[in-house]
């Protein structure tokens, strides 16, 4: 309650309208900690790594299970999240109405105890779908559903590029002028 009047007072919002409590953090599979020597921050963490690759990592487990933090899954996380993005690279883009079924299919998911696994799985069904039939509607619902969980921040030609260093992006560009 303190921290809520703190908050609301500082800031002259409501602090929050729902809580919830997240399950342990593990590093390697073991219980993050300062005594153990794996504790970081969150700062710490996007020196490193893309926002929005993080992101995905923290929903790809459901809020009350454990979540295991390592190089590994959240190099699983950048594929899984460039597989999304590579669906969005050569589709359609015009403005288009929301394909209903999907939506309805995402909403299910989240009001499944704010199941963002499964939504995420929706997004990948979607993208499969996209993929066979590269229609405006499709794209459109995909961009609309990974935005309410916070996806698609970059342009598809941006994300797909990204830690790209400048030397390499030069040498695949006259790799590429040799060929033609």
């Amino acid at each position: 309650e303190n921290e809520v009047a703190q908050s609301e007072a500082a800031y002259g919002k409501p602090f929050a309208n729902y809580w919830m409590h997240f399950g342990m953090l593990q590093v390697d599979n073991e219980k993050m900690s300062k005594s153990v020597g794996n504790f970081f921050t969150i700062k710490d963490v996007l020196r490193e790594h893309n926002p929005e690759v993080v992101r995905y990592f923290l929903l790809s487990s459901h809020y009350r299970s454990a979540l295991n933090y390592s190089l590994d899954n959240l190099e699983n996380a950048k594929k899984a999240l460039t597989r999304l993005y590579q669906s969005l690279k050569d589709a359609p883009t015009q403005k288009a109405q929301l394909d209903m079924t999907w939506v309805e299919k995402f909403n299910k998911a989240m009001d499944d105890d704010f199941n963002t696994p499964l939504a995420l799985s929706v997004l990948f069904e979607l993208s499969h779908a996209l993929n066979r039939e590269k229609i405006p509607e499709l794209t459109a619902t995909l961009y609309h559903l990974g935005n309410i969980l916070g996806l698609f921040q970059h342009s598809p030609e941006v994300f797909l590029q990204l830690g790209v260093s400048d030397k390499l992006r030069a040498k695949i560009e006259s790799l590429i002028q040799s060929r033609l």
